[in-house]
């Protein structure tokens, strides 16, 4: 059992195959659990049809552990496609989201730069910017250090820590570095076996 409070960054710990992943998958709907109720911003997501299950993600803003951009795509069209899909916006509106949220990152000066020129840190922060575009109330990070360097973690956290202060939204984050746990966290759960073992703040 696992209740998430509304404006908190939660921290989730564990082992590999404690369960953390999954987690976030079955928040999604990407995973249907064998039994018990997941509801997420006042919907039962097991129960939802697939057209209200892609309402439902567009609520949802999740950063992957690789970063997942388009390859084939600049950083600007990483954005755009996103607005595109579930907006009415014009491209005119398009674009100054996008400078906006690449803004929020630190990444402006990138936006023409295609995935393959950014460093580690700067793709997961244009990652990050692609998931908050929609302005999700609910975010969740999956490793959101994973593959960065100490300098380049650090500054991710401050970037997530930071922007959860000032959008106000929920954050979930899995991560295995207790480092950055510590430095997120509001609430800590830790995981073993598929269930809830420890909860705290940090202290």
């Amino acid at each position: 059992d696992l209740e998430v409070r509304r404006g908190e960054t939660l921290v989730v710990l564990g082992g590999s195959g404690s369960g953390k992943s999954t987690l976030l998958n079955a928040l999604t709907g990407s995973v249907t659990p064998s039994r018990g109720t997941i509801r997420v911003l006042g919907s039962s997501v097991a129960e939802l049809d697939l057209a209200r299950l892609d309402a439902h993600r567009v609520k949802v803003g999740f950063l992957f552990q690789n970063g997942a951009l388009f390859q084939s795509m600049s950083v600007r069209e990483n954005l755009a496609c996103v607005l595109r899909e579930h907006t009415a916006l014009t491209a005119e509106e398009i674009d100054i989201l996008v400078k906006m949220k690449l803004e929020l990152v630190g990444l402006r000066h990138a936006v023409d730069l295609m995935p393959a020129e950014l460093s580690g840190g700067m793709r997961k922060r244009v990652a990050l910017a692609r998931a908050l575009v929609l302005d999700p109330p609910l975010m969740l990070y999956d490793e959101p250090g994973a593959g960065l360097d100490p300098v380049s973690l650090a500054g991710v956290d401050r970037i997530i820590a930071t922007l959860g202060r000032i959008l106000g939204m929920t954050s979930i984050v899995v991560t295995h570095h207790i480092e950055s746990a510590l430095r997120l966290a509001d609430r800590l759960v830790f995981l073993h076996e598929w269930t809830v073992v420890a909860s705290g703040s940090p202290e």
